[in-house]
């Protein structure tokens, strides 16, 4: 019996048991506007009214985030689960198998929360597919508190940007084997495009993946597939895009040897 690691990944992250402790605390606020109602209604208790207004405000505000946590399939996936059903979020991972991202003998990673297949990355629970993203790196973090995590940052190839935690603050050591790893094995590069308007990257990428769908004439779901499926002369064309943008050095030789 094959093991079903999005599901199990989702259990591992407690995310169906958040649903159900968000769920019931949204309907028990829905039962004190009933018992405030009640109260207001039979016993004339006027001071019901305050807490009237603050529940109402309350379950209408929270209304929509809590729908839409609670009905997103595989909080696992980010931007994916958008996109496919579960069942076909299940299928994209189905014959991957995961190991210890160990780095490379010059530049070692030792990091539990990072694990590794052929075509994915599971960042502290979180899969990020290595073909949709363009552009990514980890991130020093800081904070007065002294409970700082490092995030990465990633931007896919459909314009998402997204920002896993990694659960841990890593040393200086491993955010550059990690970013090293990034742009010179799995051509997801570059650090430096950070310092750019995030909002901008963000245009620029939306609009190369809508022109190269009306290319292809394809739909969206068909065209992620694509780019779930493509290598790297596809995230070449949107590194094009980007203006003033520069492949490293160290990955433009790699290329030329090739």
């Amino acid at each position: 019996m094959k093991t079903n690691i999005v599901k199990m990944t989702e259990w591992k992250n407690l995310y169906p048991i958040k649903k159900i402790i968000l769920l019931s605390v949204w309907l028990f606020g829905v039962l004190i506007l009933y018992a405030s109602f009640a109260a207001l209604i039979k016993d004339h208790d006027f001071r019901t009214i305050f807490i009237i207004i603050l529940d109402s405000i309350g379950l209408v505000k929270s209304f929509i985030p809590i729908k839409k946590y609670i009905l997103t399939s595989y909080h696992c996936m980010p931007v994916l689960n958008q996109i496919f059903t579960k069942k076909e979020l299940e299928k994209l991972l189905e014959n991957e198998v995961f190991q210890k991202m160990s780095g490379s003998t010059e530049n070692p990673l030792n990091r539990p929360e990072l694990l590794e297949s052929e075509n994915w990355f599971c960042i502290h629970g979180k899969f990020i597919s290595k073909n949709m993203a363009v552009i990514g790196r980890a991130w020093v973090a800081a904070s007065l508190n002294n409970r700082d995590i490092t995030p990465v940052k990633i931007f896919y190839m459909t314009g998402e940007f997204l920002k896993v935690k990694t659960g841990h603050s890593w040393d200086v050591s491993a955010i550059q084997a990690f970013n090293y790893l990034l742009w010179n094995e799995y051509k997801i590069i570059p650090a430096k495009i950070f310092s750019k308007d995030y909002e901008q990257i963000s245009t620029i990428l939306k609009s190369t993946f809508r022109k190269m769908k009306e290319e292809k004439n394809l739909c969206e779901k068909e065209m992620i597939r694509y780019l779930l499926e493509s290598g790297t002369e596809v995230k070449a064309l949107f590194w094009n895009e980007i203006p003033g943008f520069k492949m490293p050095n160290k990955y433009c030789s790699r290329m030329e040897k090739k």
